[in-house]
């Protein structure tokens, strides 16, 4: 049995506690990430040098840019590390990066505004004295049921002309195989941990914005094509500066109808969440420093996790709020 097991895992296949078997590729490098198995109705795809993207039965799900890479007309807007674009179950793109009015908004991203570590002020989420780079996949994973994704990213403060790293970002992405041929919502979850490798600590200061971040469809800058709807009842008009445990944004887009639903964990800092909700571009987030300041200590792990949900027809809040329920369970 353990000359069968190696056998596997050299060909990249192990044998789970339940019997089942999954597609494993440990530590893969830039060129070695398009996966696939006939275990699994999911498959990852690689631009080798630019991004990997996850796809069920042939249709696209969502792509994580790994190039650094910045819009056309800010080239100073450099990022690597985000989700764009992002499809719905019918082939919308739900998600935008680098509209001129925000080049920083890059699809589904996770930064912290104005910061202090020693005696400097980076911005990672404005890309002002801060960036947010990738470092390398940790792992990809195909199942029957489920794909996982890790990756690293470092966040870097720029001191002179040099780039020092101060947080260590591991980000866990698991899309769960809907049940049906022909899904409503696609879901995955966002597992996000952040480690200070310095030896000072990162002081996070108040702001309006900041942490999860989602910038929606460019067809809902017109706000009769764009809807919101929070967990307490709120829409685009009084959802800003609220708190929610999720967050649905939504539209039409080319004449289909899409949409997105980003949820919180009651293990989160600061839960329930205080929103930013843009009343002029389609953007909304969670923004744990809009309720506090916080710090991130020397060494220590700091975690957040969100479920996204992703709609091909707009939800009712009874479905919202059971598909919150079952992910509000503690966590493995």
């Amino acid at each position: 049995m353990k000359f069968v097991g190696l056998t596997l895992a050299l060909m990249g296949v192990t044998m789970m506690a339940s019997g089942q078997e999954a597609l494993v590729r440990e530590k893969p490098q830039q060129g070695q990430l398009s996966m696939s198995s006939q275990l699994s109705p999911f498959a990852f795809i690689e631009e080798v040098g630019k991004w990997i993207r996850l796809v069920f039965k042939g249709k696209p799900v969502w792509q994580y840019n790994y190039a650094f890479t910045a819009p056309s007309d800010a080239k100073s807007k450099v990022a690597s590390g985000f989700l764009h674009p992002v499809w719905s179950p019918n082939g919308v793109i739900v998600t935008d990066w680098g509209p001129k009015d925000h080049y920083h908004h890059r699809g589904i991203f996770f930064a912290f505004p104005n910061t202090r570590w020693s005696n400097l002020a980076p911005n990672f989420w404005d890309i002002s004295l801060g960036r947010i780079r990738f470092e390398a996949f940790e792992r990809l994973e195909l199942h029957r049921d489920k794909a996982v994704m890790v990756a690293h990213h470092l966040w870097d403060a720029k001191k002179d002309d040099e780039w020092m790293p101060i947080i260590r970002e591991r980000w866990t992405i698991v899309t769960y195989a809907p049940r049906s041929e022909e899904p409503e919502h696609l879901t995955f979850d966002l597992m996000i941990e952040l480690v200070n490798v310095t030896d000072e600590p990162l002081n996070v200061e108040e702001s309006r914005y900041g942490g999860l971040g989602y910038r929606g469809a460019r067809s809902w800058l017109d706000k009769s094509k764009r809807e919101v709807l929070t967990s307490e009842g709120k829409t685009l008009a009084d959802a800003d500066a609220t708190d929610a445990r999720w967050i649905f944004q939504g539209g039409f887009v080319d004449g289909q109808w899409a949409g997105l639903t980003l949820m919180d964990h009651p293990s989160n800092l600061a839960f329930p969440n205080r929103l930013r909700v843009n009343p002029d571009c389609p953007y909304v987030g969670f923004c744990p420093m809009r309720k506090m300041s916080f710090i991130v200590h020397p060494k220590e792990t700091m975690r957040f996790c969100y479920r996204i949900v992703v709609h091909a027809s707009k939800p009712t809040q009874q479905l919202l709020e059971a598909i919150w329920r079952e992910f509000q369970k503690p966590m493995d």
